[in-house]
């Protein structure tokens, strides 16, 4: 969902811009599909599906990324 902030670069208050990027879980989903089965392009899937992708809030007068959202966070 898209956010009112005050964007820290321009200094304009703005609702975000979000944009659906692949991350970790994109890319996990990619790989287990491909292992069991999924080459003939199936695999490639969970890049199609929003709700697998991270999510990337950017300001709509400066283009400047303000957030982004990790569907899926692996510590280290």
């Amino acid at each position: 969902m898209p956010m009112q902030t005050v964007c820290p670069y321009c200094g304009k208050h703005v609702v975000t811009v979000t944009t659906p990027v692949p991350g970790i879980l994109s890319w996990l989903l990619c790989g287990g599909l491909f292992i069991f089965g999924g080459f003939l392009g199936c695999c490639f899937l969970p890049f199609f599906v929003r709700s697998l992708m991270d999510v990337s809030h950017s300001c709509p007068v400066c283009q400047q990324e303000l957030f982004h959202h990790h569907r899926l966070k692996l510590a280290l």
